[in-house]
């Protein structure tokens, strides 16, 4: 237990945040309560110091450059990954000339070879990117300046204050490919980059790094992705997996410098028809090392088929296909974990209310790291201006995000509202909880995840769980909920979201008996606010349609978890009580929709976030044991 100054300064510290689980969320004078500080720090402490624990599985960079270029990688941004452009600065050949550049500068790095690494310069001008650069500069990587792929992969370049900027000294020459006549040629020089030392030259550009010195060592225009497996599967690192679609250039970056196979599915992009490496994906993931990460996503591939995969292996899927410069942001992570959510501290809930049904709203897909890196943060999500209103809970990748870009986690955390709560999205990546494993050692897989997992949340003290599942009443589910509560006494609550429909559980709370002998409710979600167009689903639909329901229901369970579909877009219908036309002319998402449903809901409904849904539903099923516990606590 930290001292007394301490317990103080952190209790004040969260009074200043306004945020307690009364319902305006005002903080209590402290006068008013004799040994206040004292007591309400001690719910506030019940975190771990961060250390490792064994719970990180993303490949780390050691080596902190002394400087890095600033590629000016793809002009105009949306041209990136282009097919048909004949300008050697424009398209996928150049995109690809990039990514390779980079993860052999990075690489290099790491390997003692060289002192300056490469950043791919954000045009977007995300804040992800933005707190991620700033985080270099604050560890003292400064940058040398900003270039072009052409310019860093052909110029001379003299040393600056002892640091020799040349990159083209440390290639040993190109791989050769043909995107436009061949798809998977771009795959097989992703992995053929690592395995000779060698940058990406397209056929189309394969005279100008001829004049300027390059000499072929692989020659990728006719292979194809069987082919660079049966050719490079024992120069590859198992940890890892890099899977993308053949027209696209993003994580090859991470995946040279990493030394990692990288795969297809669609042997065309989004085009399964064309023919498809299912079993060679099959192979692939066998031959990883068990709970090992799986990065990026597959185009016209449906997610339950994909994903299933990933998760029966018993290895981690971490959905992160739009994501850029992963080395370097998540540089030295494991000493640069920061930041804990703000909690609602149990104490200030009034239990005595009565009369009321008690409805939380949860914004999916939470578990998408791109999403992280490429908006999320923004006015539409989670700085919505109604977020505070509507007490959203909002789904986080905690464990990827904090190792893979620990800055833009910590900013999160910064910049969480008051009265919404953080949970932890899935467990461990996007696997679900029915099937992790089950073709490998799954009660290993599942310790391992669960304990991975209850350490990063602990950390940050993270209270509730989402997970997701096939089937959320089966025995396998079941299971998995109490591994995942075995591994962590202070996880106060899980959210189970079926895989399809979200809403699969229709509600039912399941309970699951911690070490210290507490029962712990796993809360299904009982309706899903999503656009179907022309129709509503049973339990999914528009904010009026699942407010009728809601003001309809004659359960005897007066509590309901809602997901918010975060790609759902909806209109103000205002008083209007039809249950489509909320789908027409959409463009309110997120806390916005969520507000929609809440304000077509009668006057017996409270909206309260999920923390303070799941101390409710344990007081109001297990009295006994919930006042127990906030006296020991407390």
């Amino acid at each position: 237990m930290k001292n007394t100054m301490n317990n103080i300064l952190i209790f004040l510290f969260m009074s200043t945040l306004s945020f307690t689980g009364c319902d305006n969320y005002e903080s209590p004078n402290p006068m008013d309560y004799q040994n206040e500080e004292e007591e309400a720090s001690l719910y506030l402490e019940q975190y771990d110091p961060f250390k490792d624990e064994g719970q990180y599985w993303h490949p780390e960079m050691r080596v902190k450059p002394k400087k890095y270029w600033n590629c000016v990688e793809v002009i105009p941004v949306g041209s990136r990954n282009e097919l048909g452009q004949t300008e050697k600065i424009r398209g996928l050949q150049y995109h690809l000339l990039c990514q390779s550049l980079a993860g052999l500068t990075n690489r290099a790095v790491e390997q003692g070879k060289s002192e300056v690494g490469v950043w791919l310069h954000d045009h977007s001008g995300k804040e992800s990117y933005k707190v991620s650069k700033q985080a270099l500069e604050n560890m003292g990587i400064k940058e040398q300046g900003m270039q072009s792929g052409l310019e860093l992969a052909r110029n001379d370049y003299g040393p600056d204050n002892g640091v020799a900027l040349q990159l083209k000294d440390l290639f040993d020459g190109y791989v050769l490919t043909d995107v436009e006549n061949n798809p998977e040629s771009n795959i097989v020089a992703s992995i053929a980059s690592h395995v000779h030392n060698s940058i990406i030259v397209d056929v189309r550009d394969k005279e100008y790094y001829e004049e300027a010195g390059y000499e072929m060592t692989y020659d990728a225009t006719t292979k194809t992705t069987q082919d660079a497996w049966n050719e490079f599967k024992d120069k590859c690192n198992n940890k890892a997996l890099v899977v993308m679609p053949v027209q696209t250039g993003e994580l090859r970056e991470f995946a040279i410098k990493n030394n990692l196979f990288v795969i297809n599915l669609n042997k065309e992009f989004n085009n399964p028809s064309a023919g498809q490496n299912v079993a060679l994906f099959e192979e692939v993931l066998n031959w990883l090392e068990p709970n090992s990460p799986v990065y990026g996503w597959e185009q016209g591939v449906g997610e339950d088929q994909f994903v299933d995969k990933v998760s029966q292996s018993g290895n981690i899927m971490v959905p992160s296909d739009w994501s850029y410069n992963t080395s370097l942001t998540s540089i030295l992570y494991k000493e640069r974990q920061a930041g804990m959510a703000k909690v609602l501290n149990p104490q200030f809930i009034d239990f005595e209310e009565e009369g009321k049904k008690y409805v939380s709203y949860y914004l999916s897909d939470g578990d998408n790291i791109q999403w992280m890196m490429n908006g999320f943060d923004g006015s539409d999500y989670y700085t919505h201006p109604e977020a505070s209103d509507m007490k959203m809970s909002f789904g986080l990748p905690v464990d990827n995000l904090s190792m893979m870009a620990p800055a833009m986690m910590q900013s999160l955390f910064e910049g969480q509202a008051s009265k919404t709560s953080l949970v932890q999205t899935f467990g461990g990546g996007y696997t679900y909880a029915d099937n992790l494993g089950e073709s490998a050692n799954r009660l290993e897989n599942l310790k391992y995840i669960s304990e991975a997992t209850a350490s990063h949340m602990r950390q940050h003290r993270v209270k509730v769980l989402a997970l997701i599942a096939k089937d959320v009443r089966s025995t396998q589910s079941k299971e998995a909920y109490q591994a995942y509560v075995d591994a962590n006494d202070q996880l106060e609550g899980i959210i189970a979201v079926q895989y399809s429909p979200y809403a699969g559980g229709e509600g039912d709370i399941i309970w699951v008996k911690n070490s210290k002998g507490y029962d712990i409710p796993v809360v299904t979600v009982k309706y899903s606010l999503w656009n179907f167009g022309d129709h509503n689903n049973e339990r999914e639909g528009t904010p009026t349609y699942i407010a009728n329901k809601l003001n309809s229901e004659m359960s005897d369970n007066p509590f309901s978890l809602v997901s918010v579909h975060a790609w759902s877009k909806f209109t103000d219908i205002g008083d209007s009580l039809d249950e489509l036309s909320e789908n027409s002319g959409s463009n309110i998402v997120g806390a916005g929709a969520a507000k929609l449903n809440a304000d077509k809901l009668d006057e017996n409904f409270k909206v309260v976030n999920v923390e303070e849904l799941i101390w409710r539903i344990r007081m109001h099923y297990r009295p006994e044991q919930t006042t127990k516990w906030l006296k020991e606590v407390f």
